[in-house]
């Protein structure tokens, strides 16, 4: 059986993470913020507006802080540059390959704005294997809620024509996994971004991968023959 097959980018498919500390650091360092605790910004990072980063400021001036920030890495992310460009996971190319080959279709949700998403599809030569996606651009565009909302995911099952019990959620952080589960989806988890597994779980994750992008594979596979049989 075959089914719709649903990714975040930044944490899930996209090694990003290395690229906003730097970008946090020299931000805090030109700004003269306190030191950022980096641990809390990692764990906060999908849901600026109900974290306190205790970065020793208001809640209000964090929230701006770091709206500031994810321009700032959007910009290093298109410069070309490849220090300043995130790298996909190891395993992802063929990954996506293996699943489009497979018949499955892929797609994205994501709250990255959609210039730098096309651009880096494009750099890393798998713009082709995604069918469609959704964006920071579609909740003005389109009038649709973010993550954890199901607007996007729903969106995108519409516009495919796949049901809830034919679709897979992967994600790295409890508002994907949350969005998934508000859409009726099949969800999983991966770790390796950033959330750790038991905030996956807690959110209610169906499945949760924190070895290797090809263990993925496993999973999908797994999700989708049980579907077959059911």
């Amino acid at each position: 059986m075959t089914g719709l097959v649903v990714f975040d980018v930044d944490g899930t498919i996209l090694d990003s993470y290395t690229l906003f500390e730097k970008a946090v650091h020299d931000y805090s360092r030109e700004k003269g913020l306190p030191a950022p605790n980096l641990a809390a910004i990692r764990f906060g990072y999908s849901d600026p507006r109900n974290h306190d980063f205790k970065w020793g400021v208001s809640v209000e001036e964090q929230v701006q802080h770091l709206l500031t920030i994810f321009d700032m890495v959007d910009e290093w992310s298109m410069s070309g540059e490849h220090h300043r460009t995130p790298l996909l996971f190891e395993g992802v190319e063929e990954a996506l390959m293996r699943l489009k080959g497979a018949g499955h279709t892929l797609g994205i949700v994501t709250s990255k704005p959609e210039a730098p998403l096309l651009h880096l599809l494009k750099y890393h030569g798998v713009q082709d294997l995604f069918a469609t996606h959704r964006n920071w651009n579609d909740i003005k565009r389109r009038g649709e809620k973010e993550k954890p909302e199901p607007d996007m995911l729903q969106s995108v099952m519409r516009e495919l024509g796949f049901a809830p019990e034919r679709t897979v959620m992967v994600g790295d952080t409890t508002m994907d996994v949350k969005m998934g589960r508000a859409a009726g989806a099949h969800t999983v988890g991966v770790s390796w971004g950033m959330h750790p597994r038991d905030y996956l779980s807690d959110a209610g994750a169906h499945h949760i991968v924190d070895t290797h992008f090809k263990h993925l594979l496993e999973v999908i596979d797994g999700i989708f023959a049980a579907s077959k049989t059911a």
